[in-house]
């Protein structure tokens, strides 16, 4: 498995609002895409039956959620 650092860094690096899949054991990156479906598709084309499907936020900015009681 890779390191969350790692992890971080991919994330942030990849395009913004993209899909990553990353191998069932998390220790290597196996597709990206515009689409859930073309990553999933391209992930088990390369063996893998459950990857870990991640999608990159359109932006990095913080956000903040108020809830009223």
């Amino acid at each position: 498995m890779m390191s969350a650092e790692e992890r971080v860094r991919i994330l942030r690096e990849a395009k913004p609002n993209t899909w990553i899949a990353f191998s069932e054991d998390e220790s290597k990156v196996v597709a990206y895409g515009d689409s859930y479906s073309q990553v999933v598709k391209a992930a088990e084309d390369l063996g893998e039956k459950e990857p870990l499907i991640v999608k990159t936020p359109e932006n990095w900015n913080p956000k903040v959620f108020l809830f009223a009681r």
